[in-house]
């Protein structure tokens, strides 16, 4: 009888204890790279991956405790079974693959786990490899157990280190590790086995010698070929990586692919874009980080998460950029960040802003930027105590439609271009100027006496009346001025700006004109409006509203593609009243929700009725969005009318959106979620269009109508209006223009390309009786 324990030294030939060494080394290294491998591949490729690491490992530990134990040379002769011997290796095979499915399968503690059947797989390679001895086996539990326990402990830290950590540390980590679970396992596992020979050597034995071959053979076989796999393998991974660095180097946007937080790679576009000139100066950088900062998310109408934010270059400059994330790509644990550079956008938002918000023709700010400046200055002035005082001037032009009327519309430009500039000069550094309409501009103007206001009236007064000249005749022409004050007339912007208007109404029919102040004696036209809000109500009960239908044609297929609904007022005595005469009454007095409600179920009864009308369009006044219950109203008309959805669509103005974006924002998502469609209206004249198109997902925008009747004497006008469409085209949200009056409007609009157009061209808005009778007439 001999024990393995007692001449542990003495009893093993070297040198196969050193080929099991160099085994042991070289099948785990191998064993550990491609476990890493396995738990980055996907699909089709894991369970490939997961085969060949459970060969790789089963094949080398198995080669290691068979070459092992035939370096055992005791001072009996010893015989092997073969049949058990190869048995034992395909028991290892699959109890290594089953550790490594473990470790890999996503678990918190997956690699813990997986270790301690790794640890459980060396034991049955070993123990099972222990039963090809030909002879009477005897075990220690206590060593057995104390085997097993050191098997799994060093398990449990190898696949730990190898899954957990990153780069060749982990690698060399886990592959010692490993080695020591084989070394430390056999040795006290043959430290617990104590072998009587059989008396007689089995038919079916076969020498060490002979078993030494065949273990060396199949073990370094199954190694090396899962050597040379990885080898290929990485060879393949390392071609894909120049070919998709070469490719994203051709790429026009900066990409930078990160594992970890840190940038592992970056094409010459992202280098550029850093303000770096060598690639290795940005890897390694956190990303976002030092090198990147970023601002909130940015919703695109492609359903992909984009985010703004800043670039920062090495001598403290920072480029502004848009930043696209996409994750486990190119690999898993990857992620690829695509850079933009903004600046030019922002250029072309900046001049697309500007003329949205000035006058092509003058130059001067326009009319919603002037209300806009309005607001501001009375918020700023209504926090000083006392309030600051502030004038509103109201500039209409007297006798111009005779000057244009006379030298057309090139010599009526050209006048209101010279009166622009006139009044710019005149005007002190703290004022502000604006065109309103065609013939009227306005100014602001703090001031601290009211002689101060006179003298500029006389000024500008002055400044205008002095003679212009048209193709080299003099012109004179003179100004009726409206002048409403803050606070003494009114605190609230959209008071003064009718008082002042209704001022200079008032400068143009006095006798002598010139200028006028808002006197209180001109409430009289209040009592007027508080009148007809009062047979406002009356005109709802007894149903005096109608509505009118005007088409609107596909520019694309020359078709009808749906019309829009517009109200009147059929008043007993006045006859019929135009919507501009009572709707912004309405709006001030509430009555537009009452009105609004009706006209909303009553387009869509019509519709209902009337197939042949397709979608049917609705404004929506911005006072109605003060409802919260705004979204069922809309859900309502549809129930009860039976109208799909998608028959419907609502129009708003960028107004509505100002006075409360965020509660306006959700309100048009629960209403598109209706399936309604929501159309941004009058586009071009609100306060920030880019920003307001950026917030919601429009399903149409509507070109206002005065870019296309200034587009035949302004390239301005036909610049914005081309950029209107390019914008819509670029967003994939629709265009449609109002107020097409004539071919050459249609044709212009069909060059660059708009989708849809309405105007008195196609047909004027009639009531639906004498439309159909119109479409009968046509068919």
């Amino acid at each position: 009888m001999s024990r393995v324990h007692t001449g542990l030294a003495e009893m093993h030939d070297p040198r196969l204890l050193t080929l099991a060494l160099l085994i042991c080394i070289l099948g785990a290294g191998i064993s550990i790279v491609a476990v890493r491998r396995l738990a980055q591949a996907g699909g089709r490729s894991h369970g490939g991956w997961l085969m060949m690491s459970g060969l790789a490992a089963g094949a080398a530990v198995w080669c290691t405790h068979l070459t092992a134990m035939l370096a055992f040379v005791p001072d009996v002769p010893l015989a092997f079974n073969l049949g058990w011997a190869l048995g034992s290796l395909l028991l290892s095979v699959l109890a290594f693959g089953t550790a490594f499915a473990v470790a890999t399968s996503g678990w918190r503690h997956g690699p813990a786990m997986g270790g301690a059947v790794v640890g459980l797989a060396i034991g049955i390679t070993h123990y099972a490899g222990m039963g090809a001895y030909e002879g009477l086996l005897e075990f220690d539990p206590a060593l057995v157990a104390l085997s097993l326990v050191l098997g799994m402990g060093c398990g449990v830290v190898a696949l730990s280190k190898a899954l957990r950590g990153s780069g060749r540390h982990a690698v060399l980590a886990g592959a010692g590790w490993l080695s020591l679970a084989v070394l430390t396992l056999h040795l006290t596992g043959m430290a617990a086995l104590t072998i009587l020979p059989l008396p007689q050597e089995p038919a079916t034995s076969i020498a060490a010698a002979e078993l030494a071959l065949v273990v060396v053979a199949i073990g370094l076989l199954a190694v090396l070929t899962s050597a040379a796999t990885l080898m290929i393998e990485r060879r393949g991974h390392a071609e894909f990586g120049d070919r998709l660095r070469r490719l994203a180097d051709s790429a026009l946007e900066g990409l930078a692919i990160t594992a970890g937080g840190r940038i592992v790679e970056a094409n010459d576009a992202f280098v550029a874009l850093a303000g770096q000139r060598q690639r290795a100066s940005v890897l390694g950088h956190v990303l976002p980080g030092e090198l990147l900062s970023l601002r909130d998310p940015i919703p695109g109408l492609d359903g992909i998460i984009r985010r703004e934010g800043w670039l920062h270059h090495p001598d403290g400059s920072a480029l502004e950029v848009e930043v696209t994330v996409r994750d486990d790509v190119p690999e898993p644990g990857m992620q690829i960040f695509a850079l933009s550079d903004l600046r030019e956008r922002r250029e072309h938002e900046r001049r697309i802003l500007h003329l949205a918000m000035h006058d092509p023709l003058t130059g001067l700010p326009n009319r919603a930027r002037f209300a806009q400046r309005l607001e501001q200055v009375l918020r700023q002035s209504l926090r000083q105590e006392p309030a600051q005082p502030l004038a509103l001037l109201h500039l209409g032009l007297d006798r111009f439609k005779e000057i244009n009327d006379l030298y057309g519309h090139d010599g009526g430009d050209a006048l209101l271009r010279g009166i622009g500039r006139r009044i710019s000069m005149a005007l002190p550094p703290h004022g502000f100027a604006a065109r309103l309409s065609g013939d009227e501009f306005g100014v602001l103007l703090p001031f601290k006496q009211e002689l101060d206001v006179f003298d500029l009236i006389v000024q500008l007064e002055q400044s205008i009346a002095e003679p212009h000249y048209i193709g080299g005749d003099e012109v004179s022409i003179t100004a009726s001025t409206g002048v409403a004050l803050f606070p003494a007339d009114s605190t609230e912007g959209q008071d003064l700006r009718s008082q002042a208007d209704f001022a200079m109404r008032r400068a143009k029919k006095s006798p002598g004109r010139g200028m006028h102040f808002y006197q209180a004696e001109m409430e009289e036209a209040q009592r007027q409006r508080l009148r007809m809000a009062s047979e406002m109500r009356v005109a709802l009960q007894d149903e005096q509203f109608r509505l009118f239908c005007q088409i609107q044609m596909d520019l694309r297929t020359n078709q009808p593609c749906g019309h829009e609904m517009l109200l009147r007022w059929q008043h007993p005595e006045r006859g019929l009243v135009p919507p501009g005469d009572f709707i912004p009454m309405a709006e001030e007095n509430g009555l537009i929700l009452p009105i609004g409600d009706w006209v909303l179920r009553e387009a869509c009864r019509l519709a209902v009725a009337h197939p042949e009308l397709g979608k049917v369009a609705v404004n929506l006044s911005p006072v109605q969005f003060s409802q919260a219950d705004l979204p069922r109203q809309v859900a309502a008309a549809l129930a009860e009318s039976g109208l799909p959805s998608e028959r419907l669509e609502l129009e708003i103005t960028e107004s509505t959106l100002i006075r409360d974006h965020a509660r306006t924002l959700k309100m048009l998502q629960d209403i598109k979620a209706t399936g309604v469609k929501v159309v941004m209206d009058d586009f071009g004249t609100g306060y920030s269009s880019l920003a307001t198109l950026r917030s919601f997902p429009f399903d149409k925008i509507k070109l206002d109508r005065k870019f296309l009747a200034e587009a035949g004497e302004s390239a301005a006008s036909v610049a914005i209006l081309r950029a209107v469409i390019g914008i819509g085209r670029g967003l994939g949200i629709p265009v449609l223009a109002e107020g097409v009056e004539t071919e050459v409007q249609l044709a212009l609009l069909r060059a660059e390309g708009c989708d849809e157009a309405q105007g008195f061209l196609f047909g004027r808005p009639h009531p639906l009786p004498e439309m159909a009778l119109r479409n009968t007439a046509r068919s």
